[in-house]
């Protein structure tokens, strides 16, 4: 379970201390990650990377006002050593057309058999989401093509924020959680992983107004969609085919047998696709929750 946020601000002039609305997107979804924090966004048409081995609540990230877009992610890390800060997003990458930073909300299955299957480089990189990366970079061009080759590619739970260095922004989601609400007087959009974390942003800054007084549009982004947002603020979008997995089955299909210990990590591995952390399951069991009262939990909310 991690967290994305970020923005994108088409209005070509200065809003006004926009690295505080990054900082207070960045402390709300911390709740699902802490860690690490990092953000992308694009100086001079080049993309500058921040991130760090700590949470959004102990540091402060810092971008200039007339940034155009940013991308950011809070970690909640499920594979790869945070402290290598190479593991923790976002990630850039590279395709004939552009440069592109990547953020992964998720967890992915299939990623050691796709380096496999399609001799994807060598990389010090041990997370999981890195291979997105790769796979773009593999079709050489970033655009609807191979957003779609990427998704409908790998196996597993995700949503996807992609900042190219041209400031076009790429959201992508398969079942985790996605919002996006746009600013008209503004000229700003803001997305976040869910409702609560972006509009919690916006309380103590001025756009809070713009909800309060209804001057604001929620676009919905559905499992299998991918939206692309232009620097100007014009929106394109398209569909990829996307299917629910857990190791190659349903989550529900998964196999809660073994040992008391194996049992805890199948739990939590499940509850991950329910945008649960382990931590969220090991406060249920102090609380009293059995095992089995967990599952069937997690059944229900399926």
């Amino acid at each position: 379970m991690c967290g994305l946020y970020g923005f994108l601000n088409y209005s070509g002039s200065k809003i006004g201390n926009l690295s505080a609305l990054t900082n207070s997107l960045a402390k709300q979804a911390a709740v699902r990650g802490t860690d690490a924090t990092g953000i992308a966004y694009n100086d001079k048409s080049k993309i500058i990377i921040q991130k760090d081995a700590k949470s959004a609540y102990q540091i402060n990230l810092n971008h200039p006002d007339n940034t155009v877009c940013v991308t950011g992610h809070t970690r909640y890390a499920t594979q790869g050593n945070k402290k290598q800060n190479y593991n923790n997003h976002p990630f850039g990458g590279s395709c004939e057309n552009l440069r592109f930073a990547l953020c992964h909300n998720g967890i992915l299955n299939n990623d050691n058999e796709l380096k496999k299957e399609y001799q994807l480089p060598k990389t010090k990189i041990e997370t999981d989401s890195y291979v997105a990366v790769q796979l773009l970079e593999k079709k050489k061009l970033l655009d609807f093509d191979s957003v779609k080759f990427m998704a409908e590619t790998i196996v597993g739970s995700f949503a996807f924020s992609i900042l190219e260095s041209d400031n076009n922004l790429w959201l992508v989601r398969g079942d985790s959680p996605l919002s996006l609400v746009h600013l008209p007087n503004y000229e700003l959009y803001i997305y976040a992983s869910t409702d609560e974390i972006l509009y919690k942003a916006l309380v103590d800054t001025k756009l809070f107004q713009e909800i309060k007084t209804g001057n604001f549009e929620e676009i919905k982004i559905h499992s299998g969609d991918i939206i692309k947002i232009l620097s100007n603020g014009k929106i394109m979008s398209d569909k990829f085919n996307y299917n629910e997995y857990l190791g190659g089955r349903k989550w529900w299909e998964y196999d809660m047998s073994g040992d008391y210990d194996t049992y805890v990590d199948e739990l939590k591995y499940v509850a991950s696709y329910q945008e649960y952390s382990g931590e969220d399951v090991d406060e249920l069991l102090e609380q009293g929750f059995t095992t089995e009262e967990i599952e069937e939990y997690l059944y229900c909310c399926e």
